[in-house]
C-alpha cells in the first residue's frame, strides 16, 4: 500500500511539472542543470587552457636552442598526453542538459583537434618540419564559440550567472605556435 501510494505521489510530482506551473519548475530545473554543468566544465576548461599555456614557453627554448631537440619533444609529447587526458574528461561529462547536448559534443570534439595537434607537433620537433602540423584553429573556434554562445543564451533565459573569463574562449590562438610565440 505504501509502496502504491508513493508511486502515486511521485508520478502526481512529475506530471506537475509537465503542467500548469511547468514553466517556472522548467525554468528553475535548466538554471540548475546548467549551473551544474558548468561547475564539472570548468575545471576542464581552465585546466587544458593553463596546460597549452606551458607549450609556448617549451618552444621559445626550442626556437632559442635552450632545449634540445630530444628534451623539447618529450616536453611537448608529456603536454600531449595530458590533452588526451583532458579530451577524455570533457568526454565524460554527464549530464549534459538536452539544449547543450550538440554543442556539448562540439566542444569536446575541439579537445580532440588540440590532441592531434599536439601529437603532430611533438612528432615535427626533433626535425623542425612544422609545414604539415593540422590547422584546425578556424573549426576549433567556431566550435567554442557556439558553445560560448549557447551557454550565454540559456544563462540570460535562466538567469545563471557564469564564469566572467568564459567570454574569452574562443578568442586568440587555439593552438600553440610551432615557434613558441
Amino acid at each position: 500500500m505504501r509502496r502504491g501510494l508513493a508511486a502515486a505521489l511521485s508520478a502526481g510530482v512529475v506530471l506537475a511539472g509537465c503542467n500548469g506551473g511547468g514553466e517556472d519548475t522548467g525554468a528553475a530545473d535548466g538554471a540548475a542543470a546548467l549551473q551544474s554543468y558548468v561547475q564539472r566544465v570548468e575545471p576542464i576548461r581552465l585546466g587544458i587552457n593553463r596546460l597549452l599555456d606551458r607549450a609556448d614557453p617549451i618552444l621559445s627554448a626550442y626556437a632559442d636552442n635552450r632545449l634540445t631537440p630530444g628534451q623539447a619533444q618529450r616536453r611537448v609529447d608529456a603536454l600531449e598526453r595530458r590533452v588526451a587526458d583532458y579530451a577524455v574528461r570533457i568526454a565524460e561529462v554527464r549530464p549534459v542538459p538536452p539544449s547543450l547536448r550538440a554543442v556539448h559534443r562540439a566542444y569536446a570534439h575541439t579537445f580532440i583537434f588540440e590532441d592531434s595537434y599536439m601529437s603532430a607537433l611533438a612528432a615535427a620537433v626533433p626535425e623542425r618540419e612544422f609545414d604539415d602540423l593540422p590547422d584546425t584553429q578556424a573549426q576549433q573556434r567556431a566550435a567554442i564559440i557556439a558553445w560560448r554562445t549557447q551557454l550565454q543564451v540559456l544563462a540570460d533565459r535562466w538567469g545563471v550567472s557564469l564564469p566572467g573569463d568564459l567570454q574569452v574562449a574562443g578568442r586568440g590562438e587555439i593552438a600553440p605556435s610551432p615557434l613558441g610565440e
